[in-house]
């Protein structure tokens, strides 16, 4: 039975269907119950969730009061962005990098089809994405492109915003939606498990820009260079930017979830 834990929502869903939006870009939609959409009603877009990747034919809920799900029925936990949670349609979407095999939410989503079935956790949120600014600097990699579509959504016509974004190619350039004027600047990697400029050029560029609010989202070291940036030399306040990593090059998330969440104290 699905039941809500404190201010978290937990259930098993269906896959409805799949679609690659570019050659390393996967959007799941999943199919949501009545009982989901009341479930999940005080939920938004943008937002984190955990998803819990099954290791055989079932997931299995632990008692109320228990904080996980039994280890035996899921292979790995791991956090995504829900892209879009639609409670007319009944779907939710979360959209995965397709990096092959290296990785159980890539595999599990490469491998995804009609029917399949994925165990999704989502904290009651109703904090803005972003808040309110006239300017926004925005810089992501691959990992972030979810969570910055959802903000560019969000963003009103009067609003500025730079956005600075990583992808493999000019293949993975994706369509994106938002009332604001935006200024796109792509850099292209092919390879971002060996390296990435993402950090130094998004450095020059706020040499040159005057923005309100800086959001990055990026792997763990690409992160730590542009945060020390906006502390130590820009010197903003800690309302003005938002800095976060979703992966450490070399480690999984399990290895790098201490550092990250230390990194995000700080």
């Amino acid at each position: 039975m699905d039941k809500p834990l404190r201010n978290i929502a937990r259930s098993i869903f269906v896959v409805k269907e799949k679609a690659f939006l570019t050659p390393h870009y996967i959007r799941i939609t999943f199919k949501m119950s009545d009982e989901q959409v009341n479930l999940f009603q005080n939920m938004r877009s943008g937002n984190n969730n955990k998803i819990y990747i099954p290791s055989e034919t079932a997931i299995y809920f632990t008692d109320y009061d228990e904080p996980i799900w039994n280890s035996d029925f899921f292979m790995a936990v791991r956090t995504y962005t829900t892209r879009n949670i639609d409670f007319i349609n009944k779907t939710l979407q979360i959209d995965f990098v397709a990096h092959g095999d290296n990785g159980p939410a890539s595999k599990w989503a490469e491998n995804a089809k009609s029917g399949d079935f994925l165990g999704i956790a989502m904290k009651e949120s109703q904090k803005p994405l972003v808040p309110s600014a006239e300017n926004y600097f925005i810089v992501g990699d691959c990992t972030a492109i979810p969570v910055i579509s959802a903000i560019l959504e969000t963003l009103p016509s009067s609003a500025n915003a730079m956005l600075l974004l990583e992808v493999n190619s000019y293949r993975d350039v994706l369509i994106l939606n938002t009332k604001a004027n935006l200024n796109v600047k792509g850099i292209y990697n092919s390879s971002p498990l060996d390296g990435s400029k993402l950090a130094e050029e998004c450095i020059d560029l706020l040499a040159n820009e005057k923005q309100q609010y800086v959001f990055a989202a990026a792997e763990f070291e690409t992160i730590r260079k542009i945060r020390k940036h906006l502390k130590e030399e820009l010197q903003l306040e800690r309302d003005r930017f938002h800095a976060v990593s979703y992966w450490k090059r070399g480690s999984s998330e399990e290895e790098s979830n201490q550092e990250r969440q230390k990194q995000r104290m700080e």
